[in-house]
């Protein structure tokens, strides 16, 4: 696989966040300059939380920013496992109303009828300018699993966001592979020896169905992982 990312190694995983989101709010920065708005894709689980903390004590315009999640389970909001609260727990611009925030889970009653609401946002009519992911370590990337029917073949013709049924695990609404590929700028944060040989593994040639991250690391891509985790992480 051609190298076409930037890698980013820190001594440790809150070092790793602070320059991402010192990179984020930068090209968030050179966005707004060529046009009225930004949409931000942010990631989920534990691992962003000192991400989000960092990003959101930047100082930009936040009521020119759109966020939303880059993948939510398909539970209440207020759920202890939903993506949306931990946005709204721990990224201030959303939390306190600064920057619009999308909702991917709205208040649909099924994975397929959300992804279709979601898709009719208008933030969404045009590809998303910066998604920022977390890595499992299986290799997934947002809610897109090894192994996962999306993944398969020609990936430039799904709609913006779909739904996801991953084995043993609830339903899930995720930005598409078509949805990461389009973005006009991507990064990719994780931490740990045991990630970063998953990450090893997936620079190497091989199918997206086996390690989705590959799916990031196909175009240019920013990469900030910390050698060292300095907290109990999950993506």
């Amino acid at each position: 696989m051609a190298e076409r990312f930037t890698l980013h190694p820190c001594p440790d995983l809150a070092t790793a966040s602070a320059r991402l989101a010192e990179l984020v709010a930068a090209r968030l920065s050179i966005v707004l300059a060529r046009q009225d708005r930004a949409t931000l894709a942010l990631p989920g689980g534990t691992t962003p939380l000192l991400f989000l903390d960092a990003l959101g004590r930047h100082d930009l315009p936040w009521n020119r920013i759109v966020a939303l999640p880059g993948d939510e389970r398909f539970v209440p909001p207020d759920d202890l496992q939903s993506n949306e609260r931990q946005i709204r727990t721990h990224f201030a611009p959303v939390g306190d109303h600064r920057c619009t925030f999308v909702s991917l889970r709205g208040r649909a009653e099924t994975p397929e009828a959300a992804a279709a609401q979601a898709c009719a946002d208008p933030a969404l009519a045009r590809p998303v300018d910066l998604v920022i992911c977390g890595m499992g370590s299986d290799g997934h990337i947002a809610s897109l699993f090894p192994g996962m029917p999306a993944l398969e073949g020609v990936v430039g013709t799904h709609p913006a966001v779909i739904a996801t049924h991953p084995s043993g695990l609830a339903p899930r609404l995720t930005l598409s592979p078509t949805a990461l590929l389009g973005a006009g700028w991507r990064a990719l944060l994780f931490a740990g020896p045991a990630k970063q040989a998953v990450f090893s593994r997936a620079c190497r040639d091989g199918p997206v169905s086996e390690l989705p991250v590959r799916l990031l690391l196909a175009g240019p891509c920013e990469i900030c992982f910390g050698l060292r985790d300095t907290m109990a992480v999950t993506s």
